[in-house]
C-alpha cells in the first residue's frame, strides 16, 4: 500500500492536506539539479510501477523482471552519469530490487534551489535509516555528485513549488 501512496505523490506531487514529519536530503549537483531531479523521478516511477504490478504476484515476480528493469534502467538512466562515477555507482545494477515496501523511507517530494543543488523529502518508517544508501545510490546514477541526510522537517514546511 505505501507504494502506491509513494508512487501517487512521486507522479502527482503531495497532498499539502497531509501532515507528517519528513527527512530533508541535500543533493549536491553539478550545475543539473533539474536534470537531476528529472531522471531520479522518472526512474523511481518505473521501478515502483513495476513493485507495484508485481506485488503479492508471485508469477510475475521472478528474476526476469527484475532483469528487464535493470535493463531498463542501464539503457536509460545510466548513460547520464560521468565517466569517473560509473565504477562505484553502476556496479550495483541489482538494486533496483530493493526499492519494495521493505524500505523504511518513502519519496515525498522535492524542490530544486538552483542548478547546483536540491532538497528532497522522505518519509520515515523508522530511524536509523537503515536503507538511505540505496536512495543515495539512485540520486548518484542520475547525476548527483553528493547526497546527505539532512534534518527533519514537517511537510507543512517545505517551501511551495
Amino acid at each position: 500500500m505505501m507504494i502506491r501512496e509513494e508512487l501517487k505523490r512521486l507522479l502527482f506531487e503531495a497532498d499539502e492536506e497531509s501532515a507528517t514529519d519528513l527527512m530533508q536530503v541535500e543533493v549536491i549537483c553539478d550545475g543539473n539539479a533539474w536534470q537531476v531531479l528529472e531522471r531520479a523521478t522518472e526512474a523511481l516511477a518505473v521501478i515502483l510501477s513495476v513493485e507495484n504490478i508485481c506485488n503479492n504476484k508471485d508469477e510475475w515476480q521472478t528474476d526476469d523482471s527484475y532483469k528487464l528493469l535493470e535493463s531498463w534502467f542501464e539503457s536509460n538512466v545510466l548513460p547520464h552519469i560521468n565517466d569517473e562515477d560509473d565504477d562505484d555507482v553502476s556496479r550495483d545494477i541489482d538494486k533496483v530490487r530493493w526499492f519494495g515496501e521493505g524500505r523504511d523511507w518513502f519519496w515525498w517530494t522535492a524542490r530544486v534551489l538552483d542548478d547546483n543543488r536540491l532538497f528532497v523529502y522522505i518519509m520515515l518508517d523508522g530511524f536509523p535509516v537503515s536503507g538511505f544508501d540505496n536512495l543515495r545510490w539512485l540520486l548518484q546514477c542520475c547525476g548527483a555528485s553528493q547526497v546527505e541526510q539532512g534534518p527533519a522537517v514537517g511537510s507543512s514546511d517545505i517551501p511551495a513549488p
